[in-house]
């Protein structure tokens, strides 16, 4: 009995855990962390596609990571480095957006 009970807690913490609980991605198509989704449209900033391959790979290592702050922070670095200033302030604006409807 004590086994059945256990088991049931620590499925209800594993379903309430961010991991479950739609915490918003990285940053650069839309939705949640587990989807491998972005929060940003790619189509959206007109990006080459070279920028596009660069962010989806630097979008993984954030997911891989578990898109923590200081992976969101480094996502955008290094994607400050190859958009242009309007490019960016689209994805900027883009990925706060998705972090605060998250």
């Amino acid at each position: 009995m004590v086994k059945i009970i256990g088991s049931a807690v620590l499925a209800a913490a594993l379903l309430a855990s961010p991991m479950f609980a739609g915490e918003p991605a990285c940053c650069a198509k839309s939705a949640s962390n587990k989807s491998k989704a972005m929060c940003t449209d790619l189509a959206s900033l007109n990006v080459t596609a070279d920028q596009k391959s660069k962010l989806e790979a630097w979008q993984a290592e954030c997911m891989k990571a578990g898109c923590t702050k200081a992976s969101r922070e480094k996502f955008m670095h290094q994607a400050k480095g190859i958009l242009s200033a309007d490019q960016y302030a689209k994805l900027k604006a883009q990925c706060d957006k998705s972090t605060k409807n998250a």
